[in-house]
């Protein structure tokens, strides 16, 4: 085995520990990420309903809303389910997509930071109308 043979082996196996270790070293953090209690107890949940081809927001008072409204400052809980077809909860500004599945709750955790209104709209095909299902988040002061 001459030294550039010796220098590719290196290289191979070099690179492959690297990967996998930080690999190894990734998984915890993106386990942490995923996790709803990471960023605390939120301040109140909001249920989110996604059908064909409409946004349902309801509050822990019991009201709906076609629209999501939160306080600026608050850490609200989204628990998004949908009732027919693969939706996807997507806030461009915002930085976030959530893929809704049929039959499974999803949770994902936002925190409102700067007052405006932003669109929420669906991000998978989901119908003849999905050009049409959007809404707006609003941030109250």
């Amino acid at each position: 085995m001459d030294t550039l043979e010796k220098l590719e082996w290196a290289t191979i196996i070099g690179g492959t520990v690297l990967l996998f270790g930080l690999g190894a070293l990734a998984l915890p953090v993106l386990d942490a990420l995923d996790n709803p209690d990471y960023y605390g107890e939120p301040d109140y949940v909001v249920k989110v309903e996604a059908g064909q081809w409409y946004w349902k927001f309801i509050y822990p008072d019991g009201s709906e809303s076609g629209e999501l409204k939160i306080k600026n400052g608050d850490i609200v809980r989204l628990e998004l389910e949908s009732p027919d077809v693969i939706h996807s909860f997507y806030v461009r500004e915002m930085g976030f997509k959530v893929d809704i599945i049929p039959g499974k709750t999803r949770i994902h955790v936002i925190s409102a930071e700067t007052p405006g209104e932003y669109w929420i709209q669906c991000a998978e095909f989901c119908g003849a109308y999905h050009g049409g299902m959007t809404t707006k988040l609003v941030i109250e002061e």
